[in-house]
């Protein structure tokens, strides 16, 4: 049976996949030394904001279908090359798709933070998702413009045009 609301949200889904691996395969392309730009307000130079966007991104999968693909918090990012960072995202990204749109939305998480507990929901976790990456996306976006790079055009747009021409 055709669910459009469902097919709705995995092409959010979609997009944020095509996003991701998109902004990873052009800092593929950067030296070591153009990775570690920054700018103020940013979550750190530009390899940084991508392990962050991609580690989070496998914790709200895991707030959403409950699979870990890994602990981001054991993972040696240092260490991680961009295909890692590619495999990573392409992974997440993928499991998000099959899960988001099959998950019950009010399933509802408690956690401990430092500042005691703290509840959301798996909507919660699906809209995060969507908003941290377009978030830092446009970060990455603006270093590559500090650096004088021409960053990929990311609109909802530009994928509808690569992937349903």
């Amino acid at each position: 049976m055709n669910n459009p609301q469902a097919e709705m949200i995995d092409k959010y889904f979609e997009y944020n996949l095509w996003a991701n691996t998109e902004m990873v395969k052009i800092c593929s392309q950067l030296t070591d030394e153009q990775l570690q730009t920054t700018i103020e307000g940013t979550a750190g130079n530009i390899r940084q904001t991508l392990e962050h966007l991609i580690g989070a991104e496998i914790y709200y999968l895991n707030h959403i279908s409950g699979e870990l693909l890994r602990d981001p918090d054991e993972e040696d990012w240092s260490q991680m090359t961009m295909d890692n960072f590619l495999q990573m995202a392409e992974q997440s990204g993928e499991k998000l798709i099959q899960s988001v749109s099959k998950a019950d939305p009010n399933q509802r998480h408690d956690r401990i933070l430092d500042d005691g507990p703290y509840h959301f929901f798996s909507w919660t976790s699906a809209l995060q998702a969507i908003y941290h990456g377009i978030e830092h996306r446009t970060q990455i976006k603006m270093m590559l413009t500090k650096l004088g790079i021409e960053h990929p055009e990311l609109a909802a747009w530009d994928f509808r045009l690569e992937k349903y021409p």
